[in-house]
């Protein structure tokens, strides 16, 4: 461990540099305390992802940790971004202020983000993004990478029917924040619809005839039976099904309470009426 010092945005900071056998971490010297969690964190991650995938991450990470978010903010890819992963690389960089706070954790962000690390390690070949968030969304539990400001835009987008194809997020999301939001949603939707339809083992066996060589698509039709195009049109489907329901009954939302304190009526004067059947027909008679 050693000191070295940077200068971010005109600011100098002292960083510290900490080796493991399987990562450096680079990190400022200001959160030296929690430096032991930190590493549990990254170690238990990697066990969970080697526990899900049967992969292990051979090389190296380089681990940066940044404090203040308006330094991370310089260099990360969008203003919702709080890490991101550059598997070519095999580097990670967090922003702590961001990822210790909930839903995020620091754990769950490091399962995240080094599973970008090990599909960039096992899969040669090109991985749509949409595929890429989405697998690492399911293997953290449904946790991103980014902030959530606005809640539901998934179904809001379905109510409208304006999803986003997914062939428009096979390089790159939209910058725009709502529909940056909207295409993480619709990726962790489509892998968790693929999980639920199909089982565990189906989704993995994709994945491990990609890591064999095979595209894409080739190893869909393979496993599912279906065209890639064909199981997206069915999570579409899903999708406006299930919330139209939600719809349905948002929109008789007092209509349903009418009807139930109704019935919570109905069934009280039922009960009061037996009660008084159950009475001796002398019960109130004058004993003297």
């Amino acid at each position: 461990m050693f000191f070295l010092q940077t200068t971010v945005a005109g600011a100098k900071e002292s960083y510290l540099i900490q080796k493991q056998s399987d990562v450096t971490i680079v990190y400022p010297a200001t959160i030296q305390a929690v430096m032991p969690e930190l590493v549990e964190a990254f170690n238990q991650a990697k066990r969970n992802l080697r526990n899900i995938f049967s992969w292990s991450i051979s090389r190296r990470v380089h681990l940066i940790i940044i404090k203040q978010r308006n330094e991370f903010l310089q260099i990360a890819e969008h203003p919702l971004t709080v890490a991101f992963a550059e598997p070519s690389r095999h580097r990670i960089t967090i922003n702590y202020q961001d990822v210790v706070k909930n839903p995020f954790s620091l754990e769950t962000t490091l399962q995240h983000e080094l599973c970008h690390i090990l599909i960039g390690e096992h899969l040669d070949k090109h991985i749509p993004r949409w595929l890429n968030e989405g697998i690492a969304q399911w293997a953290s539990e449904g946790i991103t990478e980014i902030i959530r400001p606005e809640k539901n835009i998934l179904q809001k987008a379905a109510f409208a029917g304006n999803l986003i194809p997914f062939y428009r997020l096979e390089y790159s999301f939209p910058m725009e924040s709502n529909a940056f939001v909207l295409a993480y949603e619709q990726s962790q939707s489509f892998v968790s619809f693929l999980i639920q339809q199909y089982g565990k083992n189906a989704f993995l066996q994709t994945l491990q005839l990609m890591k064999s060589g095979r595209a894409l698509h080739a190893s869909i039709r393979i496993i599912y039976g279906k065209s890639l195009n064909h199981l997206e049109h069915d999570w579409v489907i899903s999708q406006t099904r299930f919330f139209a329901w939600i719809l349905f009954v948002i929109n008789n939302l007092y209509t349903f309470i009418f009807m139930g304190l109704s019935l919570i009526s109905i069934i009280g004067f039922i009960r009061m009426k037996r009660k008084k059947w159950q009475y001796p027909d002398d019960w109130d008679d004058d004993m003297f």
